[in-house]
């Protein structure tokens, strides 16, 4: 009885080894995640919030790769530092990928005098988390969702997506949710070797207004045969803080 056991067990573990496939792997990257607390609160927590944290850090630290800025002309390249705001906790948190991730993880962040606005903020704790992520093709449709708006559009183009009917609608951000995940894997030197599937489904709107320009920015999950890491942003201004999404549990 015990051999037969031994034995059904192996080949059970031998047919779930052919009947499931593994993953493609494509690509990777290295992350730092870095939190900051301050020493006292900051009110009016909101998503402006990032884009003075933005401010305060490029102005600390006059390097291009904090603000994608060189000889005073933007550097149009995917920003390997990206700056978020937590609403709920009050936390500043910036995002470094390769080069940004380790440049981050050198900085000596406790005690740093930080302007929010015209408000000085010095930092008390920085949680600094380090990893190296991989980006593969999925056998099966993995979910994701935004914590940060989407921008997928300019208010030009915006314009054109409100006269689609809501079918062509659906099928537009689909679209570019494809071809922005592309664009932030290729930024990456990251190559997809298969056909992406990626599908957008819509929660709600929100406005936002990003450099005297009225744009709308989409909350809600979406699905892709990639196998991405969390804390990744995809779209417009994602140095500022949006389409910034994670996996949904």
């Amino acid at each position: 009885m015990q051999n037969k056991e031994i034995i059904q067990n192996k080949t059970q573990h031998q047919y779930q080894g052919i009947s499931q496939p593994v993953n493609q792997h494509i690509g990777s990257c290295n992350m730092a995640l870095v939190r900051l607390k301050f020493e006292k609160i900051v009110k009016n927590s909101n998503s402006s919030r990032a884009h003075q944290l933005r401010g305060a850090i490029a102005e600390k630290f006059n390097e291009p790769i904090f603000h994608n800025h060189e000889n005073n002309k933007l550097v149009y390249s995917y920003p390997l530092i990206q700056y978020r705001w937590e609403n709920n906790t009050g936390f500043g948190v910036i995002t470094g990928i390769n080069q940004g991730a380790e440049r981050l993880v050198k900085i000596p962040w406790v005690d740093l005098e930080l302007f929010l606005g015209n408000e000085k903020f010095t930092i008390a704790e920085a949680e600094i988390s380090y990893r190296k992520s991989n980006v593969s093709l999925s056998n099966k449709l993995e979910r994701y969702v935004f914590i940060s708006p989407w921008l997928p559009f300019n208010q030009e183009n915006y314009n054109k997506y409100q006269n689609l009917s809501l079918t062509e609608q659906r099928k537009e951000l689909d679209r570019l949710l494809v071809a922005q995940i592309l664009m932030t894997l290729k930024g990456l030197q990251i190559q997809v070797t298969d056909r992406l599937y990626a599908a957008f489904e819509l929660k709600s709107f929100v406005k936002v207004q990003y450099k005297e320009q009225n744009l709308i920015g989409f909350l809600g999950n979406f699905v892709t045969n990639l196998a991405l890491p969390n804390d990744f942003a995809i779209g417009r201004s994602v140095s500022h803080g949006y389409g910034w999404f994670t996996s949904f549990a």
